[in-house]
């Protein structure tokens, strides 16, 4: 057997397998914690709207060190992630590949997490790694804003 048909055999198994792994809720015990992310601006913007909810933006790139640390310790932390899939709408973007956005965003160093809010209103922004805590008052203090904006909209309106 040739490389190129044990790989074309061993990625439809995969295909498969990952298919019915996907349809089988994990095990409760061996569920770690995620932040459930997406991946499509547009898409993350629309939710955002309909369910009235900052957008957390974190950028990384394959290449960064510190990104894939932000993610595996801060970001896979019980307390962090579950306040994240409650209280935001969480996108990952790729340094590399949205670079517009980056652009547009000022993000100059990575990791970046821009809090922002459906108007686009900065909420917060914080570049380089942050541990558990740290992401945790920069989430509250993102989310206290969040709310000062809303109330401030609120009684001009009245």
């Amino acid at each position: 057997m040739d490389r190129r048909s044990f790989c074309w055999g061993l990625f439809s198994t995969t295909v498969v397998f990952d298919r019915l792994l996907l349809a089988t809720p994990p095990l409760p015990m061996l569920a770690k914690p995620t932040v459930q992310w997406n991946y499509n601006l547009k898409a993350a913007h629309k939710l955002a709207v309909e369910q009235e909810k900052p957008l957390l933006i974190v950028f990384g790139a394959s290449w960064c060190t510190y990104c894939h640390k932000l993610e595996r310790e801060t970001l896979g932390d019980k307390r962090v992630s579950t306040i994240v899939n409650r209280k935001f709408i969480p996108l990952h973007l790729d340094f590399d590949q949205d670079a517009r956005v980056a652009k547009v965003l000022e993000v100059e160093r990575l990791p970046c997490t821009v809090i922002i809010n459906a108007d686009a209103d900065l909420l917060q922004k914080r570049e380089g790694y942050l541990d558990c805590n740290q992401y945790l008052r920069t989430l509250e203090s993102a989310l206290e804003k969040s709310n000062q904006i809303q109330q401030t909209k609120g009684s001009a309106a009245s």
